[in-house]
């Protein structure tokens, strides 16, 4: 049994027009310490997926296990970092960790606050423990956000496109932040991440799911990347292996217009 069953899942919400059907026909199977990308169009599904397996959407149709038990709702077991940090803004750094180790773990006060603290450490803001949200840079913020999740130590992470909002630099260090945590958790935990980006995707991910345009949307394809780990972005973007799959990548998303097929001619 994989560690992340989709059976046969459909997604549909009531509309004043009708039934709108979001996602369907989707069969994914995800293996303990994988990292697993999904990517497409906006309005694709990739987040109601993502969603189905945080338990906050329920399927209209087929089945989500989790470690072979059926989701039925939010559980520790599965964290969630969003784009947005989703920091209470009125609390101290340590105290957005600490609220969550609290809420989720059985052990003593002093085994919580060192479990706050070595995850702070491990993103190398302890020395920013005490500051609020608002006194922090996006990049971060978003390291708090990751922290927060490692902390309560869930066997799955869902990350919904949680690097989206960050400058390219920030983004690659950020990247590398995630891995280190990854590794040091020797790699236990299973990491699920929706992105738009294909670079991002090919760096982190095992296996990218390729997912056709909306409504109704279906796995197109399930890329393998395989690129040995630990992988080092300058020297993978010169590999074979990096470019057949961006390659691949773009000619699957990139939307098949010129400027013939919108009824302009330059040459004219």
């Amino acid at each position: 049994m994989s560690h992340i069953e989709i059976r046969d899942m459909e997604i549909s919400f009531p509309t004043p027009k009708g039934r709108y059907i979001a996602v369907k026909d989707i069969n994914l199977s995800i293996e303990k310490g994988e990292i697993i990308s999904i990517i497409g169009h906006s309005g694709c599904g990739k987040s109601t997926i993502m969603n189905a397996i945080g338990g906050m959407l329920n399927p209209t149709q087929g089945t989500v296990t989790v470690n072979g038990k059926k989701v039925n709702g939010p559980g520790p077991d599965r964290g969630i970092v969003f784009q947005n940090y989703s920091l209470l803004p009125w609390m101290s750094v340590y105290e957005n960790i600490f609220q969550a180790v609290d809420a989720v773990m059985t052990c003593s006060k002093t085994e919580k606050r060192e479990i706050v603290e070595n995850n702070l450490k491990m993103v190398n803001l302890y020395e920013h423990r005490n500051k609020l949200p608002g006194q922090l840079s996006g990049g971060m913020k978003q390291r708090v956000a990751i922290a927060r999740a490692f902390a309560i130590n869930p066997s799955v992470l869902l990350l919904d496109e949680p690097f989206g909002a960050l400058d390219a630099l920030t983004k690659g260090t950020m990247h590398l932040e995630l891995l280190k945590l990854w590794n040091l958790d020797n790699r236990e935990k299973t990491i699920i991440m929706v992105t738009h980006d294909i670079e991002e995707a090919i760096f982190l991910s095992d296996r990218i799911v390729v997912m056709n345009d909306g409504p109704a949307s279906t796995i197109r394809e399930i890329e393998n990347v395989h690129i040995p780990r630990p992988r080092n972005k300058l020297d993978i973007v010169n590999s074979l292996e990096y470019k057949s799959i961006r390659d691949r990548l773009l000619h699957l998303l990139t939307n098949k217009f010129s400027v013939e097929d919108m009824g302009i001619d330059y040459k004219k």
